[in-house]
C-alpha cells in the first residue's frame, strides 16, 4: 500500500515538473516573439526575411533568418554578439541574456528551416 502512494505522489511530481516546463517554454516563446516583433520586425519583416519596411533602405540587407546559410556555424553566438555590439547598420541592443536567449529560441522555432 505504501508504495502505492509513493508511486503515485511521483508521478504527480513529474506530471507538475514536466508541466511547468512546458508552460515556462511557452512563456519563453512569447516573450520573444513581442521582443521580435517590438525590436527586430522593422527590419527583418515579419517573415524574418530580411525585408522588413526599413530593411529595405539598408545595405548590406538585413539578415535574412529563413536562409539555410543563416544557420551556420555558432548561431547562438552569432545572434547574441550582433544584438550586443550591433552590425553594419543594425545597432546594438541593450537586452538581458535571458531576453537574447528567448529571440535566438523564437527565431529558431519560428524561421529556421527544417532540415
Amino acid at each position: 500500500m505504501k508504495w502505492i502512494l509513493c508511486f503515485t505522489i511521483i508521478v504527480v511530481l513529474l506530471g507538475t515538473a514536466l508541466f511547468l516546463t512546458k508552460t515556462a517554454k511557452a512563456d519563453e516563446y512569447v516573450q520573444g516573439k513581442k521582443l521580435y516583433s517590438d525590436k527586430c520586425q522593422i527590419c527583418h519583416g515579419a517573415k524574418g526575411d530580411g525585408n522588413g519596411s526599413a530593411g529595405a533602405a539598408l545595405s548590406p540587407k538585413p539578415a535574412d533568418f529563413t536562409s539555410p546559410t543563416f544557420w551556420q556555424g555558432n548561431v547562438d553566438k552569432k545572434i547574441t554578439g550582433t544584438i550586443e555590439n550591433g552590425h553594419g547598420m543594425m545597432p546594438s541592443f541593450d537586452l538581458k541574456p535571458a531576453e537574447i536567449k528567448d529571440i535566438i529560441d523564437y527565431l529558431a522555432h519560428t524561421f529556421k528551416p527544417k532540415s
